[in-house]
């Protein structure tokens, strides 16, 4: 390859900067999420070499191992998790029209994401520091649906006669169904195809 005599020299600092620029990891993420669609067990790092146009020497340079990547994944499923639930608060709109919106945003997530949904459903893809994350993520979610949940009773939206923590695994229990149909029908079966009907049933048990 003809260099031109304007470029810099190839340094050990220029490499460097190379190999760790933030964009190959976000395509080695991407490329382990789209190995997922396939099946757990098209995971290995030849696999993943292979899909992301790398050596698997320079794999290692952007991820230590394969229980990185998958901590990155499910640090990414986490923010997406908690970030929204964390803007629920006390506004113009009603506590269950912000719940029907952070319903509708995390089906679509999952249905933009399908790979995602593994490590959601902690399907044999993570470590156990990784699975009792995912553990923590979703009981910290599950409290904020609960004080909206708590709002909406206050209001007198929803029914005061129900138990907000049953009500919450119901809300939680509705996403973590959806991404499971989703897997369980090979990515084919989305999980927004009946989410207007599946929020109409949890309406209809929370305000009657």
């Amino acid at each position: 390859m003809i260099v031109s005599q304007e470029a810099p020299p190839k340094t050990k600092a220029n490499k460097t900067d190379r190999r760790r620029r933030p964009g190959r990891k976000v395509e080695i993420l991407q490329a382990v999420m789209t190995l997922l669609e396939k099946g757990n067990d098209k995971v290995t790092t030849a696999a993943l070499a292979a899909e992301v146009g790398l050596s698997e020497a320079a794999l290692y340079r952007h991820f230590s191992g394969k229980s990185a990547i998958f901590k990155a994944l499910t640090d990414y499923v986490e923010e997406h998790l908690l970030k929204p639930a964390y803007q629920l608060q006390e506004g113009k709109d009603s506590p269950l029209q912000q719940l029907n919106r952070l319903y509708h945003y995390h089906l679509l997530f999952f249905a933009e994401h399908p790979g995602l949904c593994r490590v959601f459903l902690v399907e044999g893809v993570v470590s156990k520091e990784e699975t009792q994350q995912m553990i923590r993520v979703v009981s910290e979610y599950k409290k904020r649906v609960k004080k909206l949940l708590s709002l909406g009773q206050e209001r007198q939206e929803i029914s005061t006669q129900l138990d907000l923590d049953a009500v919450a695994n119901l809300f939680v229990g509705m996403i973590q169904a959806a991404t499971l149909r989703f897997v369980m029908s090979g990515f084919k079966h989305s999980p927004v195809d009946e989410i207007d009907s599946s929020w109409q049933l949890f309406m209809l048990a929370v305000t009657e």
